[in-house]
């Protein structure tokens, strides 16, 4: 089959999808073995396994090339999601979840260095907003489908960990009959040390890295807290959840190849910092919607989605604008702000828990942690783009 950039936006659906699946319930099945406030702990531990595996993974993706070490990756991320089916006990769900969540960080990576190696200029927004779409699209009807589960009563979190590791075994099948002749660049032989200092160094991929982590910040708390605040605070049941985060999440399919062509022509200062003023206003708002509707907490959560889209198309143009194809230790770097987020997020959480009278307090945090990129975002000068 010859080799074009709809081969990765389809590996990059079929993996999505089973990530999606589990994401926005793995908080909630986690807290039913140790208890909600613990859940962000888990959330750490497998953040700091995905940062050193990242740190570790441009040397290892160099000597067995993208095509042999994504196999392996899908296919120990399978072996872990399976675990969530079959296991009993917390210690072996807690253990799955911390290496599951480390392969998930460096299955991006390397569907990132797949893109770049099928594009001939892979940093351009029009190319990374149809990618994100794409597997945005696989987030959307995920919530369509746990939504119609709960609907007939037939969706279990073992049901939804099956399905999971099924479309992962398509997505493994995909990738071994398609990407088989993948032909990798000359990769830079750097040390993990030099490479890291000299990623810093540079204005542009520190102040990348810098919007990309405020991102991630905010999915952290979004992804672990809020299904918690809908579900065991305001007592939404599941069916209700799937429909508010179905259309919570339509942003990100609508907006990303339009804003990606969007930047091609323009750049991406004013709307990275539009991104943020807009994601920061109706984060703040959700502290004071108190009724249990679903119609207001589902546009609330759009509007702030709307502003994250933004964020995330514009910043990864403005990324990989900056960086060459044999750059993958760059990527590596890039891709360690979620897991860095996933770190801190959730030891600020449980900080913050001991102080504020109430759970919902999280969210006039965040929406004040987020004007820091609108200021980030207007750093960027004519010449940086």
């Amino acid at each position: 089959m010859k080799h074009d950039r709809k081969i990765i936006y389809l590996a990059g659906f079929l993996f999505s999808l089973p990530i999606a699946l589990m994401s926005y319930v793995n908080s909630s099945f986690l807290s039913s073995f140790i208890g909600e406030k613990l859940v962000g702990i888990i959330y750490t531990l497998g953040s700091i396994a995905s940062i050193l595996a990242l740190l570790v993974v441009p040397t290892i993706f160099r000597k067995m090339g993208g095509y042999r070490f994504l196999l392996l990756l899908i296919g120990l991320d399978a072996l872990s999601i399976l675990f969530f089916v079959l296991a009993k006990d917390a210690w072996t769900i807690i253990i799955a979840f911390i290496f599951g969540f480390a392969f998930n960080a460096i299955i991006v990576f390397s569907l990132d260095e797949l893109l770049k190696i099928f594009s001939k200029n892979s940093g351009t927004g029009g190319i990374r907003g149809t990618y994100l779409a794409i597997t945005s699209l696989a987030w959307i009807l995920s919530q369509f489908v746990l939504m119609f589960g709960q609907t007939k009563e037939v969706f279990s979190f073992q049901s939804i960990y099956l399905m999971a590791f099924v479309i992962m075994i398509l997505f493994f099948l995909l990738s071994f009959f398609t990407l088989k002749n993948t032909i990798d660049p000359k990769y830079d032989r750097i040390k993990s040390i030099k490479y890291v200092k000299e990623f810093f160094k540079n204005k542009n991929l520190f102040r990348a890295y810098g919007l990309n982590f405020l991102l991630q910040f905010f999915y952290c708390w979004m992804v672990i807290y809020t299904p918690i605040y809908l579900s065991a605070h305001l007592g939404f049941d599941w069916k209700q959840i799937g429909l508010i985060f179905a259309v919570m999440l339509l942003p990100f399919f609508i907006f990303p190849f339009p804003l990606g062509k969007y930047s091609d022509k323009i750049g991406e200062r004013k709307m990275l910092m539009l991104g943020f003023l807009i994601a920061s206003f109706f984060t703040l708002a959700l502290f004071f919607i108190q009724k249990k509707e679903i119609w207001i907490w589902a546009l609330a959560l759009f509007a702030t989605r709307i502003g994250a889209a933004t964020i995330e198309v514009m910043n990864d143009a403005y990324f990989f604008k900056h960086i060459k194809p044999e750059n993958e230790e760059f990527v590596g770097v890039y891709r360690s702000a979620p897991p860095a987020a996933y770190v801190i997020g959730p030891l600020m959480a449980s900080i913050i828990f001991v102080f504020v009278p109430s759970f919902n307090f999280i969210y006039p945090i965040l929406g004040t942690l987020m004007l820091y990129g609108v200021y980030l975002s207007s750093t960027i000068r004519k010449s940086d783009i």
